[in-house]
């Protein structure tokens, strides 16, 4: 009877928390130019909530005492009471360059970082995240495609061997077959097999031999509270003309992990393709730039979230793609059906039959109105 009694009193204050819950709406803006802050990450409770889109605004729900703690690289992170939270959420710029330090010299301090991202790579491969996935397709700078999903991966360093959970595709005008970014989202930093690589292959960052093919630089900066290696990794004449990962590469100066970085693959082209599934096409040129995340609280560099911003054009059209990865924080979604390999993710998400019912319970990010009204032709 007690026991009964029990599972009873549990089940009204569950009722009651969840009863208690709400959707919060809100816009992250720089406090000194107005401007919007897309892509900011939000977290509940300590955990990565949702980001904001394109145009700033997020949507999460959360219980009035939960905290919600708000981020982007070179502003002071803000944390709010759920109850307070306003309707425009200004953070203020707060990067400080530290002076110089010369703790080691900057050969060996970078052998040192590889060499402990390898060691925690290694230790922690095999952990896995779900993640949500949203590409967005601009032909001329109108939008003309949507394309959603959850994955299954792996999420230390990289996230990689990617498995569909569910996935959905909306479509609006002239349809335009645009690639799969999501494959760009696995974008690899550390040469795991410290190896000269070959001229065939992407040159990157974090690799034994980097001098090779880098000139970098080194600056010490404080960014709320924790201080970071700002590393710049320049092509230098040898590797001009490779396939190449360049940019700023952000390390946490205590365990020597990588936190972000920012940059671009230079020397890429895509062959372009006007029409789906013909074998014939046009090599041309593609302008790729990316942010990645980590969070290392695990003591690992666990991605966060992965963004791919791509432009290439024709004699006829400019066409750009933009594409956001990010980890949920879960290990297991509630999909009535398998995750599998993918090998072409327009296709295979057609094949799954659209389920409504799932999508209206797991909607992740704050779509744009655009993307609310690409939403509303919703193809199964």
């Amino acid at each position: 009877m007690k026991h009964r009694l029990f599972l009873i009193i549990l089940a009204i204050l569950t009722s009651l928390q969840i009863q208690a819950q709400r959707i919060l709406e809100g816009v992250v803006k720089d406090k000194e130019s107005g401007e919007v802050l897309p892509f900011a990450h939000i977290y509940c409770q300590g955990r990565l909530a949702t980001m904001s889109n394109s145009q700033g605004e997020f949507a999460l729900v959360a219980a009035p005492s939960d905290v919600i703690r708000i981020t982007f690289l070179g502003h002071k992170s803000v944390s709010i009471v759920a109850s307070e939270l306003p309707k425009v959420v200004w953070l203020k710029a707060s990067m400080q360059y530290l002076p110089e330090v010369v703790v080691l010299p900057a050969y060996s301090l970078i052998k040192d970082i590889t060499r402990k991202t390898a060691k925690a790579l290694k230790k922690w491969k095999d952990e896995k995240s779900i993640y949500f996935f949203r590409q967005s397709t601009f032909v001329d700078g109108t939008q003309r495609n949507m394309m959603e999903a959850f994955f299954d991966a792996y999420c230390a360093l990289r996230a990689s061997s990617f498995k569909l959970i569910t996935g959905r595709i909306a479509e609006g005008g002239d349809v335009f077959y645009g690639a799969d970014l999501y494959k760009l989202s696995q974008i690899r930093l550390l040469e795991k097999d410290n190896k000269r690589v070959s001229y065939i292959e992407t040159i990157v960052p974090l690799d034994l031999h980097f001098n090779d093919n880098y000139d970098t630089s080194i600056s010490k900066v404080e960014y709320d509270g924790q201080i970071l290696y700002e590393i710049q990794f320049s092509p230098n004449r040898a590797s001009r003309f490779n396939k190449i990962v360049t940019g700023t590469l952000y390390v946490d100066a205590e365990q020597l992990l990588p936190v972000k970085m920012l940059g671009k693959i230079k020397n890429l082209t895509v062959v372009h393709r006007s029409i789906e599934g013909s074998i014939d096409g046009e090599t041309l040129p593609i302008d790729i730039s990316f942010d990645v995340s980590f969070s290392i609280e695990r003591k690992f560099p666990e991605v966060t979230s992965v963004i791919i911003n791509s432009a290439y054009k024709d004699k006829h059209h400019d066409y750009r793609f933009l594409s956001l990865l990010y980890n949920t924080g879960r290990d297991k979604l509630d999909s009535p059906k398998k995750s599998y390999y993918i090998f072409d993710l327009r296709k295979q998400i057609k094949k799954r039959r659209f389920n409504q019912e799932f999508w209206n319970s797991h909607e992740t990010l704050k779509r744009t109105d655009l993307e609310k009204m690409l939403n509303d032709l919703q193809k199964e």
